[in-house]
């Protein structure tokens, strides 16, 4: 980033860190009036608590800005990724596969290999138990179509900037048809902690570019035929 764009950066979150505390403050004196007897005590008390929950959106989000500018999707990406077969009724997912992924979301393939959305756990958990031996898990997913979908050469920053008009995280990471990795809210996050700490912490490596994250248990979900790479 350059010297122009860290100043404009550290005076967003300073003027946002100041509306924090005067919203809070605003808060505070609004909860005392009204707890003496004033009603408009809590008019301000709410308004107090919107500018500084606002302010503390937008400082968090210029801070993320800061974090994420000019990484590209592959550096933060969990590679390869733990996938399920989309064909296995909710019953037969739920044991075979959900249970070992050790993930909340899954990114489903269909018999041919090729990713055809993610099924979100909670979702499946939620699926009456009568139903679920009738059920497929692409029935109950979030197509491949309503997803956010981003290419591994691609700066984090677009990706992210896009969130709003697609399906939000997570973003699956895609390379001639095939899924190549996955972004969740957690590896955002990660890296987020990662600059906030610093090098005292453990900084990016020379060159900036951080250890592609290997992802827990399996990588192959039961039932899914196995290919060559």
């Amino acid at each position: 980033m350059s010297q122009i764009g860290t100043k404009l950066v550290l005076r967003v979150v300073l003027h946002r860190s100041r509306q924090i505390v005067v919203g809070t403050a605003l808060a505070v004196l609004g909860w005392l009036a009204f707890v003496k007897g004033a009603a408009g005590g809590l008019w301000l008390m709410l308004i107090g608590l919107f500018v500084a929950v606002t302010a503390a959106a937008e400082r968090r989000r210029a801070e993320l800005g800061t974090a994420l500018r000019g990484i590209r999707v592959a550096e933060v990406m969990t590679s390869p990724v733990a996938t399920g077969p989309d064909w296995l009724t909710v019953d037969r997912f739920l044991p075979d596969v959900a249970a070992s992924a050790g993930h909340s979301v899954l990114p489903l393939l269909d018999f041919d290999g090729r990713p055809s959305g993610v099924v979100r756990l909670r979702r499946l958990a939620a699926v009456p138990s009568g139903r679920q031996a009738g059920l497929r898990v692409r029935d109950v997913a979030t197509l491949l179509s309503q997803g956010t979908l981003a290419a591994p050469d691609e700066l984090l920053t677009d990706v992210l900037d896009r969130l709003g008009s697609t399906g939000g995280l997570p973003i699956l990471v895609m390379d001639g048809g095939r899924l190549r990795g996955i972004i969740t809210a957690h590896d955002i996050g990660r890296l987020s902690r990662r600059h906030t700490t610093g090098a005292a912490c453990g900084a990016p490596p020379p060159g900036g570019r951080l250890p592609v994250r290997r992802p827990r248990g399996r990588g192959h979900a039961p039932g899914l035929p196995r290919r060559g790479r």
